[in-house]
């Protein structure tokens, strides 16, 4: 039987984090410094997995970084022509454009990630209402992002493929591939926020008042 296709996984993974972020606010403390902490963490993991979703595959960015290098080329050029530039304003104009591009780049791609994850995670997202755990409230959040995190490093590892899940393979991966470096980020993030969350309930118990 094949995997879920990733966007689908995403979706499943952000819903549970969505389910335990409408908890954290039912809470009506989030006010209190782990929840808050807690909720800034799920709000980006949010956006890191509306990122990892929206990747595009490496030859559409390579294509669209070329066609954009040709643009600018071109433009720049036609630029220097109507403005009279000789031969070395024509390479210096070209130059600056060139480097304003490609710093731009990763500000574009992220926007362009973010739009085209939207839209995927929208498509793939459960049409179910929010579902009721078997501990409902504040104290099941932490359970429910632990089984998101499940679902978010199973994805993970599909996305690395079967062959490439030993330490030195993954890191690589974490190195070299955008949508796993954006899981592996989103790993750490949800892990905080469990980590806040179960702090905050720790700190209920000892003061009950």
């Amino acid at each position: 039987m094949s995997a879920r296709p990733l966007p689908a996984e995403l979706a499943a993974v952000r819903a549970l984090v969505a389910d335990g972020l409408a908890e954290i606010g039912d809470a009506g403390d989030t006010g209190q410094v782990w929840l808050r902490s807690a909720t800034a963490r799920l709000t980006a993991f949010d956006q890191m997995i509306t990122e990892a979703a929206g990747v595009l595959a490496a030859p559409t960015r390579l294509t669209l970084v070329t066609l954009a290098t040709f643009l600018v080329v071109a433009g720049s050029a036609a630029l220097a022509g109507a403005l009279g530039l000789g031969s070395g304003g024509t390479l210096a104009l070209s130059g600056t454009t060139l480097l304003i591009m490609f710093a731009a780049i990763p500000w574009a791609g992220r926007h362009v990630h973010t739009l085209t994850g939207r839209r995927r995670l929208a498509r793939a997202s459960p049409r179910a209402g929010r579902a009721t755990p078997p501990e409902a409230g504040l104290a099941g959040v932490p359970d429910r992002l632990l089984q998101a995190r499940v679902r978010l490093v199973s994805a993970a590892l599909r996305q690395a493929g079967a062959g490439n899940w030993s330490a030195p393979e993954l890191r690589r991966a974490i190195r070299t591939d955008p949508v796993i470096r954006r899981l592996a980020h989103a790993d750490q993030l949800l892990c905080q926020a469990v980590d806040c969350v179960e702090r905050h309930l720790g700190d209920l118990r000892k003061d009950p008042l």
